[in-house]
């Protein structure tokens, strides 16, 4: 069997990684090429080092280089940025790289990363108004009115919708605040709510059998989750998995504001007139507040275990990540910008 070839855009960052790592581990025959804005960089080059990856310089803005780095692929992954550019600019990305695709020869899948769609979901309550999110959400509803063909010679489109990375418990909005007396502090405003929690490991597994079944997947939408938790389990399991004192603290958005010393810093990197982390994620936090995912049923969790029966529990992932609540940088966009947990700048 001759090996299909998948570009990876987005391939350098945490979830794009773990696709990566996930097709080169597949029983089906993958090579994958990556799109970076800077390839030889010293932090890429290390990443990919000994892993065969064919490492391609562009943007998924320059759609020039996107279309020259779709050559000769079978599939692609598509998970663009919306802490690089601002909301319209990423819808349009989205569909201006569906629309090159479809003119790519040998291309036959296209994989849209995506969250889910929480303005629609709610009638359009400007309370759920996060930019990173509903940006990704409206492409959906785009790429859902186009067609989807399993001919040998047209292109299927497939929508994954993730959960909140459970590796933002090492180094993002979950991780824990350690005390003198080692105590590890997780306070952040999700009151009783519950966080969709999805493992990166996960998240690459999904997307390897997408890619590994194309006729099945045509046209469809994968709503992924590894853990619905609570504030308190998270504390809790920790206890359990690391002996280590553990408390959940429930605070108001203001308090957390206040606390996250990046909070003015504009969520798009490139857009320094646009809204702020502060005030993006102010609209991100009421969809976990309010367990919205959970009360939808938008998760089939014993369907998704079908797809994938090892789908990894926030304790058998702290077991195996020998998770303490000691935090490391995870999360490019942080480490791009130096802030956050593990990084210098927190």
């Amino acid at each position: 069997m001759s090996a299909k070839r998948i570009l990876v855009i987005g391939g350098t960052g945490a979830q794009g990684f773990a696709v990566v790592k996930a097709l080169l581990a597949s029983n089906s025959t993958f090579t994958v090429r990556v799109l970076s804005r800077n390839p030889d960089a010293e932090y890429v080059q290390k990443l990919f080092e000994g892993t065969g990856v064919e490492l391609v310089k562009g943007s998924f803005m320059d759609f020039d280089s996107v279309e020259a780095a779709l050559q000769n692929c079978y599939g692609v992954f598509v998970n663009t940025d919306g802490f690089t550019v601002k909301e319209s600019d990423e819808i349009w990305a989205a569909i201006r790289i569906w629309e090159i695709a479809n003119t790519i020869p040998t291309l036959r899948h296209f994989l849209w990363s995506s969250i889910d769609y929480y303005l629609k979901l709610t009638g359009f309550n400007h309370k759920y108004a996060a930019h990173h999110t509903n940006a990704k959400g409206r492409v959906n509803d785009y790429l859902g009115a186009q067609t989807s063909s399993t001919l040998e010679t047209r292109l299927a489109w497939t929508i994954i919708n993730t959960g909140a990375y459970a590796e933002q418990l090492q180094g993002g909005f979950f991780a824990p605040e350690i005390k003198a007396d080692g105590t590890r502090v997780f306070s952040f405003p999700l009151g009783d709510g519950h966080l969709p929690l999805m493992t990166l490991q996960d998240m690459g597994v999904f997307t390897e059998k997408i890619f590994s079944d194309r006729e099945a997947w045509s046209g469809k939408t994968l709503n992924v989750v590894s853990e619905f938790v609570t504030g308190q389990q998270i504390a809790d399991t920790l206890t359990k998995v690391a002996g280590v004192k553990a408390i959940y603290q429930n605070v108001s958005m203001e308090e957390w504001l206040k606390a996250l010393p990046y909070a003015d810093v504009p969520v798009a990197s490139t857009d320094p007139e646009g809204i702020t982390i502060g005030e993006n994620f102010a609209m991100w936090w009421p969809g976990f507040q309010d367990s919205l995912l959970l009360k939808l049923g938008t998760r089939d969790i014993p369907a998704l275990k079908k797809v994938h029966p090892g789908l990894t529990s926030l304790e058998q992932w702290m077991v195996t990540e020998k998770y303490d609540g000691t935090a490391k940088p995870v999360l490019k966009g942080f480490i791009d910008g130096n802030i956050g947990p593990g990084t210098t700048k927190t």
